[in-house]
Formats: structure tokens, sequence, C-alpha cells
């Protein structure tokens, strides 16, 4: 049974995204399935973190629309398959051993989930002013939550050490309780090791350290509200003014795709949502994502999303309790 955390929050100043979509306050749901495994830590010695999931999906499944999560930090980290984030108008490539965060009041989604793909994801709840956490004296809890708040990277490499401590937390959280006390001991003890490992990751010699270029992050922008026109290379090359394979290279650093690429994967993920929410048949939405034909959209969905664009079509007449199942 899936259990909401979030209620009605009210005066809360939440950033928008320049795009025209509204973005949500996402509620936390607990469940036990066969693609996700989100548990709450709070009840078991862990009080600033209410998520911590573990993700293997099983099948394809759509991607989040724009929200947020008051008052929460959010990581994820992938272990497994190829993800993108988007926050601010930019889309993170997210590769495995890729971690991403996100700040509170910070509009950001997965645009997918791929089949195959696995992940951990946590959520950290920023204490109160002269709050403790996990036992540390207030001073030393707002000094871990600054840290975790200001990360000088939102997204970077993994360490070993940040990839063993994901494992043992859930470890520790199956270890039968035969000392409570003992047991809760182990918990803060695992939270606080995995959150110290977080905080040095971004800081390890290895770390990604890039900034989109303003031109390339405008292309792509573009690219992704309007899939259906038609991008000529060279149009591209001299809007950027850059060299086939420096715009190449740059483009895939932001998107993790070719241009051609990343054109095809925009259709296929707007005609997505156009199957699910709106009475438009398969030949009608392919004309109009600028498919080539409902064959050429088939394939391209095949190999993005891994089913026929009819599994999308007949998805949007499940209900709900139907789809989060899947």
């Amino acid at each position: 049974m899936a259990i909401s955390l979030y209620g009605k929050i009210r005066g809360m100043n939440i950033e928008r995204s320049s795009r025209t979509r509204d973005v949500k306050v996402e509620p936390i749901f607990y469940e036990d399935g066969k693609d996700w495994r989100i548990v709450d830590l709070r009840p078991h010695g862990v009080d600033c973190i209410p998520l911590f999931a573990f993700g293997n999906f099983l099948s394809v499944r759509p991607g989040a629309k724009l929200h947020v999560h008051p008052g929460c930090v959010e990581v994820c980290l992938c272990l497994k398959g190829r993800v993108q984030y988007e926050t601010d108008d930019i889309i993170y490539p997210v590769m495995p051993g890729h971690v991403f965060v996100s700040r509170p009041n910070e509009p950001h989604r997965r645009c997918d989930n791929p089949k195959g793909m696995i992940l951990y994801r946590l959520l950290f709840r920023l204490p109160p002013k002269g709050g403790r956490i996990l036992g540390l004296s207030s001073a030393e809890s707002a000094h871990m939550a600054k840290a975790l708040l200001h990360m000088p990277l939102r997204l970077f490499h993994a360490t070993k050490r940040l990839k063993i401590a994901f494992v043992r937390l859930f470890e520790v959280f199956d270890t039968p309780e035969h000392d409570r006390m003992l047991h809760r001991v182990e918990m803060r003890n695992a939270a606080l090791e995995l959150l110290l490992a977080l905080i040095e990751a971004p800081r390890a010699p290895h770390s990604i350290r890039w900034m989109p270029n303003s031109k390339v992050k405008a292309i792509a922008k573009r690219i992704a509200d309007r899939p259906e026109l038609d991008y000529p290379i060279a149009t591209l090359l001299k809007e950027a003014g850059m060299s086939l394979f420096s715009f190449t290279e740059s483009f895939k650093r932001m998107t993790g795709m070719t241009p051609h690429s990343y054109i095809i994967d925009q259709r296929v993920r707007h005609a997505m949502d156009d199957l699910m929410q709106r009475e438009y048949s398969i030949y009608s939405v392919a004309a109009k994502w600028h498919f080539s034909s409902a064959q050429h959209m088939a394939s391209s969905f095949q190999r993005i999303l891994g089913h026929h664009p009819s599994y999308f079509k007949n998805l949007k007449k499940k209900p709900l309790s139907a789809q989060l199942k899947q």
C-alpha cells in the first residue's frame, strides 16, 4: 500500500523553470514492488532521511513531471542504464556511476525510466535552525546540512566509498532487530557514513567538472521544445560558432547523445506524452512529430523505450493503481 508523506503546503516559494509547465510538490510514496523498493528510515533512528529507495526497472516507465521536494536535498546514484535529469532548462545525462543532486524547491525531473535501469535514491531533510540529526550536536548538524545544501557539483562520479555506503545502509536496514536500540545506532552510523561519503565524492580527483556552453544549451532547449522541426547541422554549427567536432562533443556532454539522436529521442518522448494523454491515433502522432512513417516511429519507440507505441496508448486507459504496479 502506498503512503503519501506530504500534505497541502501553503506559502512555499517555488522556483519555476522558464518552460510553461506546472511545477508540482511531489508526494512521497512508500512501496515494495518489482521495480521500486522505497522505505522510510525515520522510524529506524535516521530522522533526516524520509525516503531511501532502490530501483531496478523491469519495464520502461514514463518520465516524471517537473516537481520539487520542500526542505529536502534529493540524491540519485545511477548503477546501470542511461537516464536524463532536467533542471534549470539543462538536460543532464546521468551514466552508470554518476550521482545527480537537486536542491530544495528546485524544479527538476527524471526525464525517462528506461528498462534495465538500476539506481539508488534518497531524500535528506534539512534540520530546522538549532536542530540535530543522527546524534550530532547542533553545530555539527548545521555544518553537515550546509555542506549537503551547497554541494560544489550537481553531477559527479560516485566514489567506491559512496557506492559501498548505499549498499551498507540497506543491509543494516534489513538486519533483524535482535536489539532495537543497537540497531538504531547502527542505522545512524551507516547513514552518517553515507552522508560523509556523499560530501566527499564531488571533491574527488576524477569528478565531472564542466559548465554547459550557453549557445549549445539554447540549441538543445529549442530542440527539446520543438523537436518536430528540421535542424540542419550546418545551421546549428553556424549558430553555435563551432566546428562539427567541437559542437558534437559539447552537445554530447550536455545531453549524452549526438544532435540527430537527441532530436529523435525528443520526438519519441513528445509522441509518448500524446499517446498517453490525448485521443490521437498512432498515425496522426507520427505525422505530428515529423517521423517519416508510423513504422519509423514504432522502431524508434522500440529502440529508445523498449515498447511499441500501442503500449503507451493503452497505458493511459489503465487506472493509476495498475500503472504504479507495472
